[in-house]
């Protein structure tokens, strides 16, 4: 049976240290993985020797931390068994054969050296298994240590256990330090992380005021010991024993320095000051009451707006306006861009072909409902609700030139089209703007889930019927509904949906979310915003036709900032807006880690 004994980064690749015994002989070695969680690569010999050369004969090991000093690398480590108080050093110019540099007697609680870092030409030891203190040293074996405590336990944060350090990371602009927070039962609870000054490293900078990660609740019955942190190209594995010879890992971005110190800050975009953009207009009788939930299209260095609009006869109807900053209004049509043609969204199931004769008709409940737009190749795809005022609404598409819709050709539109079967509720639905793995990917919502569909073209001459799909969370905001909003834009981290939602906890509020879907596969939900984007908090989402709405049918990226349009208490057209980068950066780093279970020849 191997005991695991700790995890190294070099070269791009994590390596796994384990022992074992064979025969009467006990044996050191370590096998490579270039993801971090499949060790399959190859098994190599640690040799470690005292000074005079003599090897080490038991490799009971534990708490092995590695760090990198210019041409060596040092580990740091608790010894064997019959002497598991000591605090042992060793190091190795290519971390196979390693010389012990001796036990340190004035210290006996396990630490780890910051790498590629001296303080007034001394090496820097973290170390604590109850609170977190500092040493120094010229020689790695005698040590000055600083009495006063940098991290103590406290009552009023999650970290109220005893504290025992993890590894320490040289971040150039501050020094990254990873800790263990400790219960009383002897289980590990969770990991947090504190932010030292390089130029000071006994001065804290940050500390984070939840937890990076807490052991699940279906494993705190089980025997869980760290066994190692590694930093792996932009976040960092957190590594697992359980139950003495099962390996877990969870991924999570790294800790930000400074600005950013709670993981579980709520990500906002800024609403603008100018809300709401678009306002109904009571000269024009069809968008006299509302006009709101408008899709997007960034084109030809303009955003252009296909907003819904209500008027005196209260049928609903898309409005067009344009603006070349994306918040001020720049052109605004006096007539509709697209109006109910076909039975299945006009109200009475009577066909027009002109706008005017739906006044003479007298109007009625229904017709276009929540557009969203899509730029495929030279085609813009219109998707929408489509209501008769009696049969269930549906999801309808119709299409037109890049061209005529530049041009503002209104009456090129393609004939409209029922996308999603009859007898159902069918909303939401939004088209990718290209192909992934050679198929057109649609979203769309039955309730309460956003479906996926995958489709040879664009031609829907079948129903859409949902291959995968994006559930609700039961313990979160979004927990009863979700429907996606904007057509997802792609990013370099993924595919950005914007979705709106409604949680059993606000049942009467519709809030606004974000999620970033995997690239090849727009199914695999990769991030996911623990907290709404948007809330309707101010007056103008909430005095209206329906209080406490924020519904998103539109967002565009430019000059790498994100905007997302939002209808307000369905009366209004509001925006909002944040950096893309920085959306996308808070977006990956508030989400939970979640364990999976590392696989390699020695473990299984």
């Amino acid at each position: 049976m191997i005991k695991l004994v700790g995890t190294t980064q070099k070269d791009g690749e994590i390596n796994l240290y384990y022992s074992y015994d064979k025969s009467t002989k006990n044996y050191f070695k370590m096998i490579t993985s270039k993801d971090g969680f499949e060790f399959n690569g190859a098994s190599k010999y640690i040799i470690v020797t005292d000074p005079k050369g003599r090897e080490e004969t038991k490799y009971d090991w534990s708490r092995f931390t590695v760090a990198k000093q210019k041409d060596r690398y040092i580990v740091s480590y608790k010894g064997n068994a019959a002497n598991a108080n000591n605090f042992n050093i060793a190091e190795s110019k290519e971390m196979l054969r390693w010389v012990k540099v001796g036990k340190i007697e004035n210290i006996k609680e396990v630490g780890a050296l910051v790498p590629e870092y001296q303080y007034k030409n001394r090496f820097v030891l973290y170390f604590g298994e109850r609170d977190i203190k500092l040493a120094y040293s010229s020689q790695l074996t005698q040590w000055k240590i600083q009495e006063a405590p940098l991290l103590v336990s406290g009552n009023d944060s999650f970290d109220n256990g005893a504290l025992e350090v993890a590894k320490v990371f040289n971040r150039k602009d501050h020094i990254l330090m990873f800790y263990y927070e400790k219960k009383q039962k002897g289980n590990y609870y969770a990991v947090g992380a504190a932010g030292f000054d390089t130029k000071d490293p006994s001065r804290l900078l940050w500390r984070l005021d939840k937890p990076l990660w807490e052991i699940p609740e279906h494993f705190k019955q089980d025997d869980v010991k760290p066994l190692g942190i590694e930093m792996f190209e932009d976040k960092c594995i957190l590594y697992w024993i359980v139950n003495g010879n099962t390996v877990y890992a969870a991924t999570c971005p790294l800790p930000p320095s400074g600005r950013l110190k709670d993981k579980h800050f709520s990500i906002f975009l800024k609403k603008h000051v100018n809300n709401p953009i678009i306002v109904p207009n009571p000269n024009n009788k069809w968008e006299s009451r509302a006009t709101f939930n408008t899709a997007a299209l960034y084109e030809d260095g303009k955003v252009h707006f296909l907003y819904r609009a209500l008027g005196d006869t209260d049928l609903s109807v898309l409005g067009y306006a344009t603006s070349s900053d994306g918040i001020h209004i720049d052109e605004r049509s006096d007539e509709p861009c697209y109006f109910p043609r076909e039975p299945f969204e006009t109200p009475g199931g009577h066909a027009f072909t002109k706008f005017a004769d739906h006044f003479a008709s007298g109007g009625g409940y229904g017709g276009i409902e929540d557009p969203r737009v899509t730029k495929v190749g030279d085609k813009v795809y219109l998707t929408y609700v489509a209501f008769d005022g009696a049969t269930p609404p549906r999801a309808a598409m119709s299409s037109i030139s890049i061209e005529d819709f530049l041009n503002r050709k209104w009456d090129n539109w393609a004939k409209p089209k029922l996308i999603s079967a009859p007898g159902m509720v069918n909303k939401s639905a939004v088209i990718l703007p290209e192909k992934v793995n050679g198929k057109y990917v649609v979203l769309h919502r039955v309730y309460p889930n956003i479906l996926v569909d995958y489709l040879d073209d664009l031609e829907f001459n079948n129903y859409l019927t949902g291959h995968s799909f994006i559930p609700p969370r039961r313990r979160f905001w979004d927990s009863k509904k979700v429907g996606a909003g904007a057509p997802p834009m792609k990013t370099k981290d993924g595919w950005l949906l914007i979705y709106q939602s409604v949680g059993h906890q606000d049942p009467g509020r519709y809030k606004i979310g974000a999620m970033l879907l995997d690239k090849n596969d727009p199914a695999k939900v990769l991030y996911r915003t623990n907290n709404p984007i948007i809330s309707p908090d101010e007056s103008y989402e909430n005095d209206g036709f329906k209080a406490g709405v924020v519904y998103p049918c539109g967002a565009v990226i430019k000059n790498n900032n994100l905007f997302v349009y939002y209808g307000g208490a369905d009366t209004v057209v509001c925006a909002a807006q944040a950096n893309l980068d920085t959306f996308l950066e808070q977006m990956k780093y508030s989400q939970e880690p979640k364990l999976r279970r590392v696989t390699s020849p020695v473990l299984n």
